[in-house]
């Protein structure tokens, strides 16, 4: 009776023999277009019912080992069709895609909700939000991937709400996006005062970070990061100039959102991924 430990390889084996393309995380962390949307999706589905940890960890070790994409693999360009997205209706793939993200996009208040949800603008909750989706369009949470489908959402809903809403004209997503018409009439009638205060302006301003409840959620590491980062600005603040500062600060600020991106998809999963401690660098003069 084989093991768990020589399960695994043989699993992973027969994954690659189906054809599982192997720079599929690659070309997540480097999305920069619609066929390359449209790709990661159609891998989602093909590969959706076999084991999604397994599949990760083959491409986080193709990734790991600094390989390219994978050039058999480059997505086919898509017929795009001429005209205004709002009168003519776009290619079908893309039309498919959109969809299906809008439609992950209404599950997820704390992205568009600011009436009801009590989450939204937070930008621990919306992270997770956005993870959540990319993961389901195939993207696995990557940041480049997240950023593209937030512009493609963003498009659309100022299409949707200019074009369609103010202008009257037909929008072939109409349907799809009026779980936001209530939101964004709210927004168009809520009349603009001279009078705001700073404090004011701060506390409308998204996304709300509430920094000490970051820090509560915030693994060990990340939090031990965040003292030795408080104490250093101490020592140093009245030793150094505030340009040597500024460097300082922000090559331990890199340290921490590096992680970032790691942590928002590790929680997607049920078991938490083995954390990487940043290698601690001394205090350098400029």
């Amino acid at each position: 009776m084989e093991s768990e430990t020589d399960e695994k390889p043989c699993k992973e084996s027969q994954l690659i023999e189906k054809g599982l393309p192997l720079d599929w995380l690659v070309r997540a962390h480097s999305a920069r277009n619609m066929e390359t949307l449209v790709y990661l999706y159609d891998q989602r589905q093909k590969w959706i019912n076999e084991d999604q940890k397994l599949i990760l960890t083959i491409l986080q070790d193709y990734e790991n080992s600094g390989a390219p994409p994978i050039p058999e693999n480059e997505p086919p360009l898509l017929h795009r069709r001429r005209g205004k997205v709002a009168t003519s209706p776009e290619c079908p793939k893309i039309f498919i895609f959109t969809c299906q993200l809008l439609d992950l996009i209404k599950e997820e208040p704390t992205i568009w909700d600011k009436v009801n949800c009590a989450n939204f603008g937070y930008h621990q909750p919306m992270r997770q939000a956005w993870c959540s989706i990319s993961l389901k369009l195939g993207g696995w949470g990557a940041m480049p991937h997240v950023q593209m489908l937030k512009q493609l959402y963003r498009r659309r809903r100022d299409q949707y709400n200019i074009d369609h809403l103010r202008l009257g004209k037909p929008f072939v997503y109409s349907e799809k996006l009026s779980f936001l018409k209530n939101i964004l009439e709210t927004a168009k009638s809520d009349t603009w005062s001279s009078e705001i205060s700073l404090a004011d302006h701060i506390e409308a301003c998204e996304p709300k970070i509430d920094y000490e409840e970051e820090l509560k959620e915030a693994p060990e590491f990340v939090q031990r990061i965040i003292s030795e980062i408080s104490s250093r600005i101490d020592q140093v603040s009245a030793q150094h100039s505030p340009e040597t500062l500024a460097h300082y600060l922000t090559k331990c600020c890199n340290q921490t959102v590096a992680n970032r991106e790691r942590l928002a998809v590790s929680e997607l999963f049920e078991e938490p991924v083995e954390q990487k401690v940043p290698e601690e660098s001394k205090f350098e003069n400029t």
